[in-house]
């Protein structure tokens, strides 16, 4: 899991980024709900049973300095590239908040893009991304190239703050699925 090392100097601009994420709200077809079978809220447990079944691979669980908890594997998936995935469980509290994919190819921007807007509709208005990317990049290790991000319609409060963040960066792009509730 090469790929999860280079950028794990990422993931502290990620959290330091989440404060912003409520800023602004878009509609969506569906909104964000977690990964896969894996859902926002659900345990660590539970997730790491229900990895096999996402066809993910070479799963490794590590605590980090913060007492976050964090289960890294590799999606193994059928016609789709092996892509490494990160699930973060914010310090005292067993129940999934993020998670992370990183696709080692910046050519599949379109095809990931077009899959996003499949499952989640439209992306916010370019404004209001370029508001955010401008807000957020300053706080990473590696500047991105771009932003794209989506959210829940906020008709009801458990969506409110849940977000689907699509960054390219110049080797790599990475998909965060978030939800800001469960970071408090």
């Amino acid at each position: 899991m090469a790929t999860i090392t280079r950028p794990a100097a990422l993931f502290g601009g990620l959290l330091a980024s989440l404060a912003l994420a409520t800023a602004g709200s878009a509609v969506a077809s569906e909104g964000p709900s977690g990964y896969r079978s894996a859902d926002f809220g659900m345990s660590s447990e539970a997730v790491l049973e229900r990895l096999e079944q996402d066809q993910v691979v070479n799963v490794s669980v590590q605590e980090t300095e913060d007492n976050d908890l964090i289960i890294d594997g590799e999606l193994a998936a059928e016609d789709e590239p092996v892509t490494d995935l990160r699930y973060v469980f914010p310090a005292g509290r067993d129940q999934l908040a993020l998670v992370v994919a990183f696709h080692p190819n910046v050519e599949d921007y379109a095809s990931v893009k077009a899959e996003l807007e499949a499952r989640y509709g439209q992306p916010w208005e370019e404004e209001m991304a370029e508001w955010w990317f401008e807000q957020l990049k300053s706080s990473m290790p590696e500047e991105p190239g771009s932003l794209t991000v989506w959210g829940g319609d906020g008709s009801e409060g458990r969506e409110r703050g849940r977000f689907v963040r699509l960054w390219s960066f110049e080797d790599y792009l990475s998909v965060e699925y978030l939800d800001t509730q469960l970071f408090r």
